[in-house]
């Protein structure tokens, strides 16, 4: 009896843990001024969407190069809270690049690599 209720105890205490862990993953969610989301499409463009807690303040992304180098950048009206971009990384060189958003003082970075495949060249005697 001593030892089912103990389990009983330590079960309820890790799922009370995990229940305040994801009521703190919530709040920071929340607290932050906008939420991206940057993912690949088939074919081998990138989809960037962003969606502002607020209008209070326009909204900036750029694509830099390794060394630094800004490649694109665009503003976006602060009266727009949602909005998307499709972007075109076929004329870009292999590489590492990223994502930067900001708006309202918070900023956001996402890495990506673009590599090319080596072609082998086979001989072959018959």
């Amino acid at each position: 009896m001593k030892n089912s209720i103990k389990t009983f105890a330590v079960a309820f205490a890790l799922i009370a843990a995990s229940f305040t862990a994801n009521a703190e993953d919530k709040e920071t969610k929340k607290s932050a001024g906008f939420g991206t989301g940057i993912y690949t499409t088939k074919s081998g463009k990138i989809n960037l969407l962003v969606d502002k807690a607020s209008a209070e303040t326009p909204t900036t992304f750029l694509l830099k190069n390794e060394s630094g180098d800004v490649i694109y950048r665009e503003t976006v009206s602060k009266k727009q809270q949602k909005f998307g971009r499709t972007l075109n990384v076929d004329e870009l060189g292999a590489g590492k690049y990223e994502i930067e958003v900001t708006s309202n003082g918070e900023k956001q970075v996402k890495s990506f690599e673009l590599s090319e495949q080596k072609t082998e060249r086979v001989l072959a005697i018959k």
